[in-house]
């Protein structure tokens, strides 16, 4: 029975990435003829229309997806270590949705540039993580106490950016599909600001992941170790929070992925932090590449679709499988 059940995230893994594949050729094809895809890929023409938006819309969107879901993936480790909470990632916690709302006050502002919507999303999750991880501080970060307290605050969150669209639409029509979630491209310039930016964000990892690896212990050996506990967690907050916002920034609030992904590496047997964060970071890239690929189809056939509306219904399902599998978790002493 534990064989099988060991044997079903490798499956599922596999199907993942062949309906992926299968996907992105069906649309590259009908795209655009493939005796095309090599020319519309480094020097498409100019007077063809197909050519432009192979280069300019589908391949950039195609590099958005695979960079946000690594993020994802990455940032979801980084919070579940830290916190010991496997529900923990920038959507249960609240981060993401302070962000959404930097952001559309930013919009609001009519404050140009693409620094001032980063720092506006940066802004913003920094004081919902600040206020979230300030309630449940007094419990001791508390797993049950922290995912309540970062559903009370995203919620409320959310609340005063749907109002803030109501009450300015004119300003804010087009903040509402991209609140929840787009990767439509129509330049690399998103592809060019983000992936510097993630790489960053995992050569810092990379540069905490003894302090990480350590807080996976018991606090008190942890700190026989030479640990400094309290920064140490300071600075991978700070970091996961800061990879979050920018995540945020570039395509809306996408759920699940960063919950999900984490726990299908660990039951792919990643138990270091490591091996964890790479097979997390690839699950988070898969899982949303398969997104993108079925609401492009979806856009072929039917209508357009959120991305985060499709990541949630892939998600939710296996979540609910995941779920019984859980096993608790004790909280980290942040004191």
């Amino acid at each position: 029975m534990s064989k099988r059940i060991a044997l079903f995230p490798v499956l599922l893994l596999a199907l993942l990435v062949v309906a992926a594949a299968a996907l992105t050729w069906m649309n590259f094809s009908q795209a655009l003829p493939r005796s095309q895809w090599a020319q519309a890929a480094w020097s498409p023409d100019i007077d063809v229309i197909e050519q432009m938006i192979f280069h300019y819309s589908l391949l950039p969107r195609l590099a958005i997806s695979l960079l946000v879901g690594a993020g994802l993936g990455l940032v979801g480790v980084l919070f579940q270590q830290v916190l010991r909470n496997p529900l923990a990632e920038p959507t249960t916690l609240g981060v993401a949705t302070g962000a959404q709302l930097g952001i559309t006050v930013t919009t609001l502002w009519a404050i140009p540039g693409a620094m001032a919507s980063q720092f506006a999303a940066l802004a913003g999750a920094c004081v919902v993580g600040l206020s979230v991880f300030g309630v449940a501080w007094g419990k001791r970060l508390s797993p049950v106490t922290l995912i309540l307290a970062g559903l009370v605050v995203s919620l409320y969150c959310g609340a005063i950016n749907q109002l803030l669209v109501i009450f300015h639409h004119d300003q804010l029509q087009s903040m509402f599909l991209w609140s929840t979630g787009t990767l439509t491209q129509t330049d690399w310039g998103g592809v060019e600001r983000l992936w510097p930016q993630l790489l960053g964000g995992v050569m810092l990892t990379l540069l905490l992941l003894r302090p990480l690896t350590l807080m996976g212990l018991d606090d008190g050996v942890a700190r026989n170790l030479g640990l400094a506990l309290s920064l140490a967690r300071l600075a991978a907050l700070s970091l996961a929070i800061v990879i979050s916002a920018l995540l945020v920034n570039a395509v809306g609030i996408i759920g699940f992925i960063g919950l999900f992904a984490p726990l299908l590496a660990k039951m792919l047997g990643a138990r270091r932090l490591l091996p964890r964060l790479m097979l997390a970071s690839l699950i988070g890239a898969l899982i949303l590449w398969l997104s993108d690929q079925i609401i492009l189809w979806l856009t072929r056939v039917w209508m357009e679709v959120s991305t985060g509306s499709v990541t949630a219904l892939i998600g939710a399902p296996l979540l609910l499988w995941l779920l019984p599998r859980l096993r608790s978790i004790s909280a980290p002493d942040m004191k």
